[in-house]
C-alpha cells in the first residue's frame, strides 16, 4: 500500500539548517526553533473596462517569507545574520579579547599581583573601586611602581607605593585568547543566500503511533540582516528569510 499522508499533525520543529548552494556544507543551524511561520503572498494585475471596473485579474508573481525565533541566542545564526563566519580561537589562531578584572592590593603592597591573563598592551590606567563598586580615583601606568603609578611586567601588576592593602582596583585590558568565540559585524558584509532545510516531527492524523519526519525546503533562501536582540535571560533570537 502506498504511503500517503494528507492530514498532518505537527509535534515540534527539530532543527533548521542553511546549506551552501555550492557544496551543501552547513553555513549555520538552529535547534531551538519556536513560533515558525510561513507567509506566502502574490502580486496581481487587474484589467479594467472603460469605466474603470475590474473585469479580470492576472497573477504575476509569488513571494515567500519564513520567520521564527530560536529560544536561546545562537552565535552561528548571529554570524550568518552579519554575513560573517563565527570565529573559534585556538593556540594557533588567538582572538583579541577584552576583559574586566577586579584586583586587591596585597600585604605588603609591594608584592606583585598576578592578572588572569597577559595584557597585549599595558593598560594606561586603572581605577580604585569605591565601596558601592563605582569607579574612584584614576591611577596612571609607569615602567616602575611609584607614589601614584603602577607597573606591569608580563601579567604581574605592582600597585603604587601609596596603595592600601585590602583596597580593590578595577582594570580593563585586552589579551590573546586561546579559548574564545567571536562574532563580528560590519557595514559591508551581508548574509549569504543558501538552501534552508527545516525538519519537522509529526504524525498522520489516522495513525498517531507512527512518527513522521517532514522536511520544509527553500532551495533559494536569503537570511535577513535585520533583527532586534535583547540581552536578558528570557530573550529569544529572531530570524527572518525570504525565499
Amino acid at each position: 500500500m502506498a504511503f500517503d499522508v494528507n492530514n498532518f499533525i505537527i509535534d515540534h520543529v527539530i532543527r533548521g539548517a542553511m546549506l551552501s548552494q555550492t557544496d551543501n556544507s552547513v553555513l549555520w543551524s538552529v535547534n531551538q526553533i519556536t513560533d515558525p511561520s510561513l507567509s506566502i503572498t502574490s502580486e496581481t494585475a487587474e484589467a479594467v473596462d472603460a469605466l474603470g471596473t475590474p473585469i479580470a485579474t492576472f497573477n504575476r508573481a509569488k513571494s515567500a517569507e519564513f520567520s521564527a525565533s530560536n529560544s536561546i541566542i545562537d552565535l552561528g545564526l548571529l554570524a550568518g545574520q552579519q554575513g560573517r563566519d563565527k570565529e573559534i580561537a585556538s593556540a594557533g589562531a588567538t582572538i583579541k579579547t577584552p576583559v574586566f578584572e577586579t584586583i586587591t592590593v596585597p600585604t605588603p603592597n609591594t608584592e606583585a599581583v598576578q592578572l588572569a591573563h597577559t595584557p597585549i598592551d599595558n593598560p594606561t590606567v586603572i581605577y580604585k573601586l569605591n565601596g558601592d563598586d563605582t569607579l574612584g580615583e584614576k591611577v596612571e601606568y609607569a615602567g616602575e611602581a611609584a607614589a601614584d603609578k603602577f607597573s606591569i611586567t608580563t601579567n604581574s601588576l605592582t600597585f603604587h607605593t601609596n596603595s592600601v592593602p585590602g583596597d580593590e582596583y578595577f582594570i580593563v585590558y585586552e589579551y590573546e585568547a586561546e579559548e574564545a568565540v567571536a562574532v563580528t559585524g560590519d557595514s559591508v558584509n551581508f548574509p549569504k543566500a543558501g538552501k534552508f532545510l527545516m525538519e519537522v516531527l509529526g504524525t498522520d492524523v489516522c495513525d498517531q503511533t507512527k512518527l513522521i519526519h517532514a522536511y520544509v525546503e527553500f532551495p533559494n533562501a536569503k537570511l535577513s540582516t535585520d533583527f532586534d536582540l535583547s540581552f536578558t535571560t528570557d530573550t529569544t533570537h529572531p530570524l527572518n528569510m525570504a525565499a
